[in-house]
């Protein structure tokens, strides 16, 4: 029994199951998971230790080798680039693209920085490893205030952290910019000098006056009573009225005589927070991932419970959405449905025009059904809502309406002919099951190798490949379950008096045009041949003139400025700049595009985005987001903010970027150059900065291992200093608190512990030439001794960072272009790489956009031959001959001339997504090739000649394989004329490569067949 033949035996049962399909599609709809793009595993750890105070050098020797070569006995490894810095050491850990179960891997890398923890040099703090590096931020809610504080605003954003966490979906909360306090004892180098003080002697008062230690228990008659002695610091006059002992006398002095006491926050700001240019607080929140989360549902309830929570506050403060991922979801979504809505009434206004009002919407009918069906089967399968599963249904568009035409179409010609109704249903479902069956596969086939490629571009197109997958197989059973019981049901076609011949369908003026163009074709055979070679040919050397572009630049209403002071600066002079530059973009008189500004000094914040990765903190840095009204408003903000910062901001370096798509930034270049010293490095860069430089239209040009940084040594004369009974020790000591200053005791205040620092004036601290006068304490001789007396004071210099690329030193270059793609500024930069003479033991590799696009068409061809010799396997089962099989195999390098001619007509770059539409293309060409040569087959058993089956299948075939590239193209026009950013290349290539593929296809498969099967053409047809 087939299936056509199933579904009209149990006519109740396929009604119900039709309309359960309608339903349960509808209904799972309109609650589904829904995101802006497709999910990517974020394959990468942060470790982070930190010596204060140690030079670059030595944190690279001392820790970060010793991390890295502990990182690499973790077999699943890939990569690991590591920033060495003055007291930090940075390693990014990021894994092989075959591993998902990220947490056993992770485990076993926080026990690996367990085990070489005491490796490292004595006082070091961690490693510490974050694991969570790829949590995306679904919205980021801005804290702001009126005349409170930001100690004040520090509880209230507790609060609020502690009662979002409530909201069902939420995975973590976290505070940005909150700036901790800090109760300073500032003092003079001098007057502690005269006094005989030392810093450990107002440490060592403060901390034995300063407790919260139990006295005991006294039982009294069998009641237990607590005894606690008095000495913690309630407020802090108590701080100020401590008395001190003067060394050598019986004498004590307040040390509010001896110190500065202020309370204030902590000095330099720790990555402060700047929302349209006024500190704030940020408070991000992230969802669940993997448990079906809707975004859109879990951003209305974000919002509810944000009205909820600012009703609570207290007058003055305000929380206001910085950035929100349900809103651009929710246009991401909506725009590609629209798109989708469009290609619907497209599709079915052109199948009714060719097939008539009835058997039109017979298989109009079928395509929204087989939608319905392919979102269910997504729903189980955990594919969400997002522009690339939405796209894929417009793609699979035309494709899917293909199954359903052919066999309407034949049931009504079987009809027409004056076959009986049951008859001609169940004929054409059992003899044309195996062939549509067929040609599904072959197209799945071609989307196959985007199913097993991996890495973050593979997981950004999976998606694409599922849903034509899905879709494909769905349309393909409803064709043989639906479309015959439909047709059965609803078609009617003119009865046929008794006796008389059944009337020829292709009989028409067009029919006839195309029978006498096809003679003349293969009358001239290999005239046809020739052309078609110089035509493959013509189309190659037309190819070097299409630009290529691994991912297009995205649609988002953001864009990005990245501010880089020089290597040192402290954030209070970074914030500074921002705070300039935040103040002129929220002028709305100059900037009314822009409708909020969020600033981080010192860090990037949350990951708001899911392929942009927060930059590594570091106090000279900056990095803002800035939302605009509309996303056509952004290139204009672009262009404006990176003149303002040139012609206002020369102390920094500005880089502003527009979002891309895609797991890669578009257009950015990175060569890197490894090596073992630093000074060859650095030459060797400077070339290529300075060809870059040369460049004409160039942006952010850099070299990531910035400038040099002075230093002051300090060379101690240990003679010297062993005669004054002075340590090394002593002397870092002395410096530390009195240049940085360091925790002597704590301050509690109520939940709240706030570290008491000593420190030096801040008139005497600031000023170099005061170095050579810091008194150093001598507790053997009881004395204070000049740092002049035992050390020289020496300034040098010293690389600000140190880089490492898997273990080897490695300096990168990167830049950009305003017109020009990646690969053609690789092509300008070609000679000075070629002519870098790097000495032995040095090499340079490329990164960027580049590396990550080879590495992705590596992975998608990777399969690719599998796929196509699966296919070539189908074709050959399917007519049981190579010859026949090789004929569609032929065909397929046809749709090259019309891709090709589409990305030049239309001004699209050759990229990843346009190699998809190669392959998608593909799979329709070998379509509609099974589709004619299956119809040569039937017209040659039923008794004709070769020739005559030819053209009697062309013909026949005619019209279904002009409706599918017809409904396929006019499909993808509103992804054409809305110039999709994600799909307009893709939607070019398929549109022009079928156009152009199909006539080829019309002419080239009767011409083929002719020359593979030795077909005799009649001399005067």
């Amino acid at each position: 029994m087939n299936i056509a033949q199933f579904a009209l035996n149990n006519s109740r049962l396929t009604i119900l199951s039709l309309i359960f399909t309608v339903l349960a599609g509808i209904f799972i709809y309109l609650d589904y998971p829904k995101q802006e793009d497709p999910s990517i595993v974020i394959r990468e750890a942060v470790v982070t230790a930190y010596y204060p105070g140690m030079s670059t050098a030595r944190v690279e020797d001392l820790i970060t080798r010793k991390l890295e070569e502990k990182i690499r006995e973790i077999g699943e490894v890939k990569e690991i680039t590591s920033d060495s810095k003055t007291g930090t050491s940075i390693v990014h850990v990021i894994l092989k693209d075959e591993y998902s179960e990220l947490q056993p891997i992770w485990q076993d890398l926080r026990n690996k920085m367990g085990d070489v923890a005491p490796e490292l040099p004595a006082g070091t703090l961690g490693p510490f490893v974050e694991d969570e590096f790829g949590l995306v931020s679904i919205a980021t809610i801005a804290l702001k205030s009126d005349g409170f504080s930001m100690a004040e605003m520090r509880q209230v954003a507790r609060d609020l952290r502690d009662r979002l966490y409530v909201l069902k979906g939420t995975q973590k909360v976290e505070l940005y910019g909150i700036q901790e306090e800090r109760i300073y004892l500032e003092f003079s180098n001098t007057k502690l000098a005269k006094l005989g003080l030392t810093p450990n002697i107002i440490r060592d008062t403060l901390i034995a006056q300063n407790i919260l230690l139990p006295g005991g228990k006294i039982d009294a008659n069998g009641q237990e009573v607590n005894v606690e002695p008095s000495g913690n610091f309630n407020d802090v006059s108590a701080i100020e009225s401590v008395m001190l002992p003067i060394p050598g006398t019986d004498k004590v002095t307040p040390l509010r005589d001896v110190v500065t006491i202020i309370r204030d926050y902590v000095d330099p700001p720790q990555k402060p927070v700047y929302y349209n240019g006024k500190p704030s607080i940020i408070i991000s929140v992230s969802i669940m991932e993997g448990v079906g989360v809707n975004s859109v549902e879990y951003g209305e309830r974000l919002t509810q419970k944000v009205q909820e929570l600012e009703q609570d506050l207290p007058i003055g403060y305000e929380l206001e959405f910085a950035t929100y991922q349900p809103d651009l979801v929710e246009i991401a979504v909506s725009g590609a449905v629209t798109n989708l809505i469009q290609t619907l009434i497209i599709v079915l206004t052109v199948v009714i025009v060719f097939l008539g009002l009835r058997t039109g919407l017979i298989v109009g009918s079928f395509v929204p059904m087989a939608m319905l069906l392919g979102l269910i089967i997504m729903s189980f399968m955990d594919i969400e809502l997002q522009r690339m599963s939405i796209a894929s249904m417009i793609i699979a568009l035309g494709m899917l309406v293909d199954n359903g035409i052919v066999v309407a179409e034949d049931i009504r010609s079987r009809m027409e002919a004056g076959q009986e109704r049951l008859e001609a249903v169940l004929e054409s479902g059992n003899s044309l099951a195996v062939p549509l069956l067929t040609s599904s596969l072959t197209t799945i086939l071609a989307f196959a190798p985007m199913l097993f490629a991996n890495g973050g571009t593979g997981e950004y197109t999976l998606s694409l490949a599922q849903v034509v997958t899905i879709v494909l197989l769905a349309s393909w059973f409803l064709a043989m379950y639906m479309t015959p019981a439909m047709c059965f049901w609803f078609m009617q076609v003119k009865p046929i008096a008794e006796g008389a011949t059944p009337p020829d369908p292709y009989q028409g003026k067009f029919y006839q045009y195309y029978q006498n163009f096809l003679k003349t074709v293969l009358n001239n055979r290999f005239v046809i041949i020739i052309a078609l070679v110089l035509a493959m040919l013509g189309a190659g050397f037309l190819f070097r003139f299409v630009p290529v572009e691994f991912f297009p630049a995205g649609d988002r209403n953001q864009f990005l400025v990245y501010v880089d002071n020089p290597a040192g600066t402290r954030s209070n002079k970074t914030a500074e700049g921002i705070e300039q530059l935040t103040a002129w973009m929220n002028d709305k008189a100059i900037n009314p595009e822009i409708s909020s500004t969020i600033a981080y000094v010192g860090a990037g914040g949350p990951r708001f985005f899911l392929s942009l990765s927060p930059m590594d903190p570091d106090p000279h840095l900056a990095f803002v987001v800035v939302n605009t009204e509309t996303n056509q408003q952004v290139d204009v903000m672009v262009q404006r903010v990176r003149s303002y910062m040139l012609e206002h901001m020369p102390e920094a370096r500005g880089r502003v970027k527009a979002m891309w798509l895609g797991a890669t930034e578009t257009g950015l270049i990175e060569i890197r150059i490894k090596g073992p010293d630093d000074k060859i490095l650095q030459a060797k860069a400077q070339k290529l900065l300075d060809k870059l430089y040369s460049i004409p239209g160039t942006l952010d040009i850099e070299q990531d291992w910035e400038n040099k940084l002075w230093k002051i040594e300090v060379q101690i004369h240990q003679d010297r200093a062993r005669r004054a009974g002075i340590t090394s020790q002593e002397i870092a000591d002395s410096l530390s608190v009195y240049l940085d200053g360091k925790t002597i005791s704590d301050y509690r205040e109520g939940d709240t512990i706030i570290p008491i620092i000593g420190r030096g004036l801040a008139s005497e601290r600031r000023q170099i030439y005061n170095v050579r006068s810091i008194n150093v304490y001598s507790n053997a001789r009881k004395t204070n001794v000049p740092l002049s007396q035992i050390a020289d004071i020496i300034p040098v210099t010293e690389p600000s960072r140190i880089k490492r690329f898997d273990q080897e030193r490695t300096i990168t270059v990167s830049a950009k272009h305003q017109v020009l793609k990646a690969a053609q500024i690789i092509s300008e930069l070609q000679p000075t790489l070629d002519n870098l003479d790097l000495p032995r033991g040095y090499h340079w590799e490329m990164g960027g956009e580049i590396e990550n696009a080879v590495e992705a068409q590596g992975y998608l061809f990777e399969y690719m031959p599998i796929c196509f010799l699966l296919i070539a396997v189908l074709l050959v089962w399917q007519f049981n001959s190579f010859r026949r099989a090789s004929i569609i195999l032929i065909t397929i390098p046809l749709t090259f001339i019309g891709a090709v001619l589409g990305l030049l007509i239309m001004n699209a770059p050759f990229g990843f997504m346009v190699i998809l539409g190669l392959l998608s293309l593909a799979g329709i060409i070998i379509n509609n090739g099974i589709v004619l040569l299956d119809r040569i087959e039937i017209e040659a058993n039923s008794g004709k000649n070769l020739y005559q089956a030819i053209l009697g299948a062309a013909i026949a075939r005619f019209r279904p394989i002009l409706m599918t590239t017809l409904t396929t193209i006019l499909g993808l026009l509103p992804l054409i004329l809305s110039k999709d950013p994600l799909f307009y290349g893709m939607a070019c290539v398929i549109a022009f490569g079928l156009l152009v593929g199909t006539i080829l296809t019309l002419v080239v498969v009767p011409v083929l067949y002719s020359l593979f099967m030795r077909v005799e053409i009649p001399k005067q047809a």
